[in-house]
Protein backbone atom coordinates (compact mmCIF):
# COMPACT_ATOMS: atom_id res chain seq x y z
CA UNK A 1 0.00 0.00 0.00
CA UNK A 2 2.84 2.38 0.95
CA UNK A 3 4.59 1.73 -2.45
CA UNK A 4 1.51 2.25 -4.40
CA UNK A 5 0.58 5.78 -2.31
CA UNK A 6 4.41 6.60 -3.06
CA UNK A 7 4.37 5.39 -6.96
CA UNK A 8 0.84 7.88 -7.43
CA UNK A 9 2.09 10.77 -5.69
CA UNK A 10 5.31 10.57 -7.95
CA UNK A 11 3.36 10.35 -10.91
CA UNK A 12 0.50 13.30 -10.04
CA UNK A 13 3.25 15.69 -9.16
CA UNK A 14 6.04 14.62 -12.05
CA UNK A 15 2.48 14.93 -14.40
CA UNK A 16 1.62 18.40 -12.72
CA UNK A 17 5.27 19.80 -12.67
CA UNK A 18 6.79 18.78 -15.76
CA UNK A 19 6.76 20.50 -18.86
CA UNK A 20 8.11 19.25 -21.87
CA UNK A 21 11.22 20.91 -23.32
CA UNK A 22 12.85 20.30 -26.35
CA UNK A 23 15.90 18.16 -26.56
CA UNK A 24 18.82 19.96 -26.70
CA UNK A 25 20.91 20.53 -29.73
CA UNK A 26 24.07 19.14 -30.05
CA UNK A 27 26.57 21.74 -29.57
CA UNK A 28 28.29 23.16 -32.53
CA UNK A 29 31.59 22.32 -33.88
CA UNK A 30 34.41 24.68 -32.94
CA UNK A 31 34.87 27.32 -35.92
CA UNK A 32 38.55 25.91 -37.70
CA UNK A 33 41.23 28.09 -37.17
CA UNK A 34 42.70 29.84 -40.18
CA UNK A 35 45.80 29.28 -39.43
CA UNK A 36 48.23 29.28 -36.02
CA UNK A 37 50.74 31.00 -34.51
CA UNK A 38 52.97 28.40 -33.61
CA UNK A 39 52.25 24.68 -35.09
CA UNK A 40 52.71 22.43 -32.56
CA UNK A 41 56.16 20.94 -31.83
CA UNK A 42 57.41 23.89 -33.24
CA UNK A 43 57.81 26.06 -30.51
CA UNK A 44 61.34 26.92 -29.45
CA UNK A 45 62.30 28.37 -25.86
CA UNK A 46 64.04 31.58 -26.08
CA UNK A 47 67.52 31.92 -26.29
CA UNK A 48 69.04 33.00 -23.37
CA UNK A 49 71.67 35.69 -23.24
CA UNK A 50 75.37 35.39 -22.70
CA UNK A 51 77.06 36.88 -19.89
CA UNK A 52 78.44 39.26 -21.94
CA UNK A 53 75.26 40.15 -23.72
CA UNK A 54 73.16 40.65 -20.63
CA UNK A 55 76.07 43.26 -19.37
CA UNK A 56 76.20 45.07 -22.46
CA UNK A 57 72.24 45.29 -22.46
CA UNK A 58 72.26 46.33 -18.66
CA UNK A 59 75.31 48.88 -19.47
CA UNK A 60 72.86 50.51 -22.52
CA UNK A 61 69.38 50.80 -20.13
CA UNK A 62 71.64 52.25 -18.06
CA UNK A 63 73.11 54.93 -19.96
CA UNK A 64 69.69 55.75 -22.02
CA UNK A 65 68.14 56.15 -18.40
CA UNK A 66 70.88 58.84 -17.75
CA UNK A 67 70.59 60.80 -21.17
CA UNK A 68 69.65 64.44 -20.81
CA UNK A 69 69.14 64.62 -17.46
CA UNK A 70 70.57 64.82 -14.10
CA UNK A 71 70.68 60.97 -12.74
CA UNK A 72 70.74 61.07 -8.90
CA UNK A 73 70.90 56.78 -8.20
CA UNK A 74 71.00 54.78 -5.16
CA UNK A 75 74.49 55.90 -4.60
CA UNK A 76 73.30 59.81 -4.27
CA UNK A 77 71.42 58.71 -1.10
CA UNK A 78 71.88 61.37 1.54
CA UNK A 79 74.02 63.92 -0.96
CA UNK A 80 73.31 66.74 -3.09
CA UNK A 81 72.89 67.34 -6.52
CA UNK A 82 72.83 71.14 -8.70
CA UNK A 83 71.56 71.88 -11.36
CA UNK A 84 70.07 74.31 -13.28
CA UNK A 85 66.92 76.12 -13.55
CA UNK A 86 65.08 74.00 -16.78
CA UNK A 87 67.00 70.96 -16.35
CA UNK A 88 65.68 67.76 -15.16
CA UNK A 89 66.44 65.78 -12.33
CA UNK A 90 66.06 62.05 -12.63
CA UNK A 91 65.80 59.81 -9.09
CA UNK A 92 66.10 56.29 -10.14
CA UNK A 93 66.09 53.37 -7.28
CA UNK A 94 65.89 49.64 -7.30
CA UNK A 95 62.38 48.25 -5.80
CA UNK A 96 60.00 45.14 -6.17
CA UNK A 97 56.95 46.46 -7.86
CA UNK A 98 55.58 42.80 -8.85
CA UNK A 99 55.92 42.44 -5.24
CA UNK A 100 54.22 45.49 -4.18
CA UNK A 101 57.04 46.90 -2.93
CA UNK A 102 57.12 50.74 -4.48
CA UNK A 103 59.39 53.98 -3.74
CA UNK A 104 56.27 57.01 -2.34
CA UNK A 105 57.27 60.02 -3.04
CA UNK A 106 57.03 62.09 0.46
CA UNK A 107 58.52 65.49 -0.28
CA UNK A 108 59.55 67.72 -3.14
CA UNK A 109 61.34 71.38 -3.34
CA UNK A 110 58.05 73.58 -4.05
CA UNK A 111 60.56 74.93 -7.48
CA UNK A 112 60.89 71.49 -8.91
CA UNK A 113 58.22 70.65 -11.22
CA UNK A 114 56.99 66.82 -11.58
CA UNK A 115 58.00 65.89 -15.71
CA UNK A 116 57.18 61.91 -15.30
CA UNK A 117 57.45 58.46 -13.82
CA UNK A 118 58.67 55.71 -15.42
CA UNK A 119 60.53 52.16 -14.98
CA UNK A 120 62.78 49.86 -16.15
CA UNK A 121 63.90 46.51 -15.42
CA UNK A 122 67.27 45.80 -13.80
CA UNK A 123 68.43 42.72 -16.41
CA UNK A 124 66.94 43.79 -19.83
CA UNK A 125 68.48 40.71 -21.11
CA UNK A 126 66.75 38.33 -19.37
CA UNK A 127 63.34 40.33 -17.97
CA UNK A 128 62.49 41.04 -21.67
CA UNK A 129 62.31 37.40 -22.83
CA UNK A 130 59.19 36.32 -23.77
CA UNK A 131 57.18 34.96 -20.47
CA UNK A 132 59.42 36.04 -17.81
CA UNK A 133 57.59 37.79 -14.75
CA UNK A 134 58.63 38.90 -11.38
CA UNK A 135 62.14 40.27 -10.66
CA UNK A 136 63.40 43.79 -9.82
CA UNK A 137 63.14 47.38 -11.43
CA UNK A 138 64.59 50.68 -11.37
CA UNK A 139 61.75 53.15 -10.64
CA UNK A 140 62.27 56.92 -11.67
CA UNK A 141 60.98 60.09 -10.86
CA UNK A 142 61.72 63.27 -13.19
CA UNK A 143 61.51 66.97 -11.86
CA UNK A 144 61.82 70.02 -13.98
CA UNK A 145 63.86 72.83 -12.28
CA UNK A 146 61.36 75.71 -12.40
CA UNK A 147 63.17 78.32 -10.27
CA UNK A 148 66.28 78.60 -7.91
CA UNK A 149 66.05 77.01 -4.54
CA UNK A 150 67.63 74.75 -1.91
CA UNK A 151 66.01 71.89 -0.58
CA UNK A 152 65.07 68.17 -0.18
CA UNK A 153 63.16 65.06 -1.91
CA UNK A 154 62.21 62.55 0.53
CA UNK A 155 61.16 59.43 -0.67
CA UNK A 156 60.35 55.79 1.42
CA UNK A 157 59.92 52.47 -0.16
CA UNK A 158 56.82 50.04 1.12
CA UNK A 159 53.61 48.67 -0.03
CA UNK A 160 51.77 51.58 -0.02
CA UNK A 161 48.46 49.51 1.65
CA UNK A 162 50.93 48.77 4.30
CA UNK A 163 51.00 52.16 5.95
CA UNK A 164 51.04 51.06 9.37
CA UNK A 165 54.42 49.11 8.81
CA UNK A 166 57.58 51.40 8.81
CA UNK A 167 59.31 51.80 5.33
CA UNK A 168 61.65 48.88 4.19
CA UNK A 169 63.63 51.73 3.10
CA UNK A 170 64.65 55.95 2.61
CA UNK A 171 65.97 58.52 0.83
CA UNK A 172 66.92 61.88 0.49
CA UNK A 173 68.69 63.64 -1.52
CA UNK A 174 69.56 67.48 -0.87
CA UNK A 175 69.03 69.63 -4.76
CA UNK A 176 70.27 73.65 -5.42
CA UNK A 177 69.13 74.57 -8.63
CA UNK A 178 71.10 78.02 -9.70
CA UNK A 179 70.20 80.12 -12.99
Amino acid sequence: MRLLMVTAAAVALGACCHTAKPAPEAPAAPAAAEETAVEPGEWQPPVMPTAEEAAKAAADAQAAAEAGVVYAGYDKKGGEVALKVGQTLRIELQSVPTAGYVWILGEAPAFMSPAGEGGRPTDPAHQNLPGFTGGNHYLSFDYTATGPGTGKFKLHEGRPWESDEPPTDTYELTVTVTE
